[in-house]
């Protein structure tokens, strides 16, 4: 009877944690605004656009970024070139206040020629943000980009 009783509390525990409904306690809302700058830029590198947009506040100034950051990496990445974007790092604490965060992030781009092409050379970037973050006030309480 115990062990029924254990199992049937550990697989409503993996549930609600696999559904999101249950956030783990002791994370500071610093660390969860930079979740979300974090999952934010890997859709962006890994080229899922629209699962960007989702981290965003609709029609916000990073949710029409995306838009830019799509029109980038199909231009450079034409012809014998290799575009690889390193990131983000967070250059410094994260500030929240209230129910708005900043996060300062580095994003780097490598732009690479490929081996055969007739001119070998590397590109580097560094683009430098401050992103501006407001927590929902509706379930799950994430934050989203403004």
């Amino acid at each position: 009877m115990k062990k029924k009783v254990l199992l049937l509390f550990l697989v409503v525990l993996l549930v609600l944690a696999l559904s999101g409904c249950w956030i783990m306690p002791g994370f500071p809302e610093w660390m969860m605004a930079e979740e979300s700058v974090y999952y934010y830029w890997k859709a962006i590198i890994n080229r899922q656009y629209e699962l960007a947009k989702w981290y965003c506040v609709p029609d916000g100034i990073w949710y029409n970024k995306v838009d830019e950051w799509e029109e980038y990496i199909n231009t450079n990445s034409e012809g014998e070139v290799s575009l690889t974007i390193y990131g983000p790092f967070f250059y410094e604490q994260t500030e929240v206040i209230g129910d708005t965060a900043i996060a300062y992030t580095k994003i780097i781009v490598h732009k690479v020629a490929f081996p055969d092409s007739y001119k070998i050379h590397i590109d580097a970037f560094d683009f430098k943000y401050e992103i501006e973050l407001i927590k929902q006030n509706y379930p799950p309480g994430d934050w989203e980009l403004k």
